[in-house]
């Protein structure tokens, strides 16, 4: 019951950057959606070009309507990652919250817990829900031509878990106790660093494989450096 309590209290603090990115990620991907919708300006038609104008190749390149929104997934994501992140980790420190936090009476595991519950939930709710309800919307062969495939879906994933990533790297740059110059800011530029490589790495496989193993080692130096931490 007291970890409910917590990760309560933790979801509350958490709601406002919940609702804000599942906003703009739903407003922006939306309006990209409608737009490709009612315009079309995804499917090459011949009717366009005026008779005798030069076409180039990029003229007849087909663009899914859902691909524009990847981007728009990535930079939200990695935004909500940053923000909570900080609620989480850097707020306490400077309203100097930490001591009440840490002196209940449940282990620091256990708040470590309830504070990563309540963030993974966030990108669910946020981020995990929006993104498949365009990509249902998307789907529709009624409302457009050309649909996207499966792998889309798994990409846009992709981006929520990287966002995770930034949140841990967030979470351990907020706990570490060195000086910014030295080693404080690797949590923050190993989750920046990570980043590049996923998006660019073709096979799905390889670059899940990349998240999960970043995800483990800033894991296991944010739990090292919250439980060896004098609050």
């Amino acid at each position: 019951m007291r970890f409910l309590a917590l990760l309560r209290k933790e979801l509350r603090e958490c709601l406002p950057w919940l609702l804000l990115a599942a906003i703009i990620l739903l407003a922006i991907g939306g309006f990209i959606l409608r737009d490709a919708q009612l315009h079309e300006w995804y499917r090459p038609s011949p009717s366009r070009f005026p008779s005798g104008s030069i076409m180039k190749w990029y003229d007849f390149t087909i663009h899914p309507p859902l691909s524009p929104v990847g981007p728009v997934l990535l930079l939200t994501s990695i935004g909500l990652g940053l923000a909570l992140g900080a609620r989480q980790f850097w707020v306490p420190h400077f309203t100097r919250t930490w001591g009440f936090t840490i002196h209940r009476s449940l282990t620091r595991s256990t708040i470590l817990c309830a504070k990563f519950t309540a963030a993974i939930i966030a990108f669910v709710i946020s981020l995990g829900t929006v993104w498949l309800a365009l990509y249902w919307y998307s789907s529709h062969p009624a409302l457009f031509s050309m649909l996207p495939v499966k792998r889309v879906f798994i990409e846009g994933w992709l981006f929520i878990l990287l966002g995770l990533v930034v949140y841990l790297g967030t979470a351990l740059t907020g706990l570490s106790t060195a000086r910014w110059y030295t080693s404080k800011i690797f949590g923050l530029a190993f989750a920046a660093i990570v980043i590049f490589p996923v998006i660019l790495q073709w096979r799905l496989g390889w670059a899940f494989a990349l998240i999960i193993i970043s995800a483990l080692i800033l894991l296991s130096q944010t739990i090292n450096a919250f439980s060896e931490r004098e609050f």
